[in-house]
């Protein structure tokens, strides 16, 4: 697959996204969101290897982000009856399911990328890091965007996206960032 942007962007629709171009360095992160993470709002603080402490400093991070060449920002959106209802996870948890398929079509189709999401990695439950085991899926595991200290509003606001909190619409981000054009 040749690195047409367009076709990229299109192809992220058939996973249920809005995808919008941005250059890596215009990603808005502010390094004071990680107290959000040290909150443990979540619960995944110090409980799942791709949140932090254990996904590395906010700087870290930040050049994790600058590893990249190109950065598309994903957004899905969801009709929910509310706030902390059943819907609320079952979205959210689409969402990741979606980045991670869409990457691994990528990976497959010869893209050397990564991908940030929504929430905390899910692909061991519970995550091999509440027992004090490595994690058994490194190179497939996706830190969050406040892992990354990303501010999505900022984000949103960049790339012409929608971003409300509504308690009827889940607005839901995430990206695939691109570390080379072609394999």
């Amino acid at each position: 697959m040749n690195f047409d942007k367009n076709k990229i962007a299109e192809q992220a629709t058939k996973y249920g996204f809005t995808a919008v171009w941005v250059p890596v360095s215009e990603i808005p992160v502010n390094s004071e969101y990680l107290k959000y993470c040290e909150e443990n709002r979540c619960g995944n603080y110090n409980a799942n290897h791709a949140c932090p402490p254990d996904c590395g400093t906010p700087e870290e991070m930040r050049q994790k982000l600058l590893s990249a060449s190109e950065a598309l920002v994903l957004q899905s959106l969801w009709e929910v009856p509310g706030y902390g209802t059943p819907e609320v996870l079952s979205s959210k948890a689409e969402h990741g399911a979606a980045i991670r398929r869409f990457r691994d079509d990528l990976r497959r189709d010869g893209f050397d990328v990564f991908a940030v999401g929504y929430g905390a990695c899910s692909l061991c439950k519970p995550c091999k890091r509440k027992n004090g085991e490595p994690c058994a899926f490194p190179d497939l595991r996706v830190s969050c965007m406040s892992a990354y200290c990303v501010d999505v509003a900022k984000l949103a606001k960049r790339c012409a996206l929608p971003f409300d909190w509504n308690p009827k619409k889940l607005y839901l981000f995430g990206m695939i960032l691109f570390r080379k054009s072609e394999k």
